[in-house]
């Protein structure tokens, strides 16, 4: 009995230690590249690829090297002619395409970070305004800026409530989801840092075109996805008085007439705080606050028809999930009409109505105690 333990034993520990040691073993930490952050452009011969990395799992002391190949992974693992590493993805950060990948079509540079067993689904992505290198090499004061400062631009609209964020789910499912498309943050450097410039969106993978920031504080309206935004109105009797802006849940509804293109009904509401007044107030009449509000439902308005223009009307992008709207409320029609939604959608009607509630400051007066 005491033989046959011993012998399981045996077994047992060859048998492990046959499992645990596979024809590469273990790779020592100094002997990987810890990406931290990937910038993919076009290349003569496929891609070009620009990444940061590390010898440790924190920022400091990040590494730039850059590579090409045929295929994104063969790019990458190209890496290891130059660096004399394997290429480790858990502790990426983002992702930034560049504006010729956009335009070309994102599925073939996309398919590894959705495909490989190494990397992870809530990457952030970013589209580069002009080469994704240009991001990724940017120096301040002779300093790489740091991958986790850059990943966290994607967290910047509950800031100011005029971009957006994206990661790689997020961006499948705008591109899959029956009727919507996809969009992402743009990014550029600039004299301060590298900063978000505007939104693009697409048409499947391919690149159609952007939305300025007022535009995309628009669509985040629409969206019921402004946290915090401040806008400035002007006004005869106070100056100009900056408003703190977030967003209510809206509705946006479907009408069907037969023989008549589908008709969207948007409405957006917005709550506002009087955040200051250019001339130094410290109470202003209800008449002024109707004012506000009327002078702010007109700004959001246009900005969300600008969006509505650009994105649905000439893009034929439907980033607002229009389609979406008709696939659940009319399966049938949208079966019929979902091959030519994109030209179909440019010749609905919107019809567009912004409500903004300005808080009104209470103003309580205290009368003094007997004796005080």
């Amino acid at each position: 009995m005491k033989r046959s333990k011993r012998l399981c034993c045996v077994l047992l520990a060859a048998l492990l230690m046959v499992s645990l040691s596979g024809c590469r073993g273990f790779l020592e930490l100094y002997e990987r590249l810890l990406i931290h952050g990937i910038g993919i452009d076009l290349g003569e011969e496929g891609y070009v690829v620009t990444v940061r990395s590390s010898l440790s799992q924190d920022d400091a002391g990040e590494e730039y090297f850059k590579s090409q190949g045929k295929s994104v992974l063969e790019a990458l693992n190209n890496l290891s002619l130059s660096t004399g590493r394997e290429p480790f993805y858990s502790h990426n950060y983002l992702v930034v395409f560049g504006s010729d990948c956009a335009e070309k079509g994102l599925a073939d540079a996309l398919d590894f970070f959705v495909r490989y067993y190494n990397t992870r689904p809530s990457v952030k992505l970013f589209l580069a305004q002009g080469l994704a290198e240009e991001v990724l090499s940017f120096q301040k004061d002779g300093k790489y800026l740091k991958m986790s400062e850059l990943q966290t631009l994607s967290h910047s609209s509950r800031y100011n409530g005029k971009t957006v964020g994206m990661d790689i789910l997020e961006f499948l499912n705008g591109v899959k989801r029956e009727g919507s498309s996809a969009y992402l943050p743009v990014l550029a450097p600039g004299e301060n840092g590298v900063e978000i410039t505007s939104t693009a969106f697409f048409e499947g993978y391919r690149l159609k075109g952007f939305l300025d920031l007022n535009d995309t504080r628009g669509f985040l309206a629409v969206k019921d996805r402004i946290e915090q935004s401040e806008m400035v109105v002007s006004t005869e009797k106070a100056g100009d008085i900056t408003l703190s802006l977030s967003s209510c849940p809206g509705k946006t509804q479907l009408l069907i007439t037969p023989g008549e293109e589908p008709r969207f009904s948007i409405e957006a509401k917005v709550q506002a705080d009087v955040s200051a007044i250019s001339q130094g107030r410290d109470r202003i009449g209800e008449s002024l606050y109707r004012e506000l509000e009327e002078k702010t439902a007109l700004l959001l308005q246009k900005e969300v028809e600008g969006a509505l223009r650009k994105s649905v009307k000439q893009g034929h992008c439907d980033i607002f999930g229009f389609g979406n709207l008709l696939y659940r409320k009319h399966p049938g029609y949208w079966k019929e009409k979902r091959e030519s939604w994109g030209e179909l959608m440019a010749k609905c009607r919107y019809e567009v109505r912004v409500e903004v509630e300005v808080a009104r400051l209470q103003v309580l007066f205290f009368s003094p105690e007997p004796g005080s």
